[in-house]
């Protein structure tokens, strides 16, 4: 009867929001979990908010449901400043006429702070890819982190990363409560 089963399709989860890919029945399917384009992403101000959508919708959200920062906006390329209380948590920017959100998180550990830049976005191959390059400075120096392909999500996470994708600050390069930083998005051609 297993074997059966097992010789089942069935359409992805996500075929009531417009995939066309076929699953075989009872298999954990990563399709589903993480590379289909349809898959559900939460907004970003997931402590106040449970809106799910999809990733090019969930911009459309968060502009008609939440303050907007100031300075939100950013343009692919170009370098920008940032400035971001480390309490903040999170701060989503956007870039139009793309509608895509990315997230900027701080994680206060006992030796410093973590900071992490997500595209929030599934992780399928017709999805979209970014690069970035993040820096803080501190007293002449810096401290830079580079990722030729940023992280996509499809929820913000308050636990500290355990991957690569972060920068370090260490607590003796920290000036204040406040990280000045530096990032470049770029998209991936």
């Amino acid at each position: 009867m297993e074997s059966v089963l097992r010789s089942v399709i069935v359409p992805c989860r996500n075929a009531k929001l417009g995939c066309t890919e076929n699953i075989p029945y009872g298999r954990d399917s990563n399709h589903e979990k993480k590379y289909c384009r349809f898959s559900l992403c939460s907004c970003p101000e997931i402590k106040e908010c449970n809106y799910t959508g999809l990733y090019n919708e969930i911009l459309f959200h968060y502009l008609v449901s939440h303050l907007l920062k100031p300075d939100c906006f950013f343009t692919f390329g170009e370098p920008r400043n940032v400035r971001m209380a480390i309490n903040d948590k999170n701060l989503v920017l956007m870039t139009l006429p793309k509608t895509l959100l990315f997230v900027v998180q701080c994680f206060r550990e006992p030796n410093g702070v973590y900071v992490a830049l997500n595209s929030l976005a599934p992780l399928g191959p017709e999805v979209e890819k970014f690069s970035y390059r993040i820096s803080y400075y501190f007293d002449g120096g810096t401290c830079s982190h580079k990722l030729p392909e940023m992280k996509r999500i499809l929820e913000v996470s308050y636990q500290t990363p355990q991957d690569k994708n972060f920068m370090f600050v260490s607590n003796s390069l920290l000036c204040g409560e406040v990280l000045e930083m530096e990032l470049c998005i770029s998209e991936i051609k």
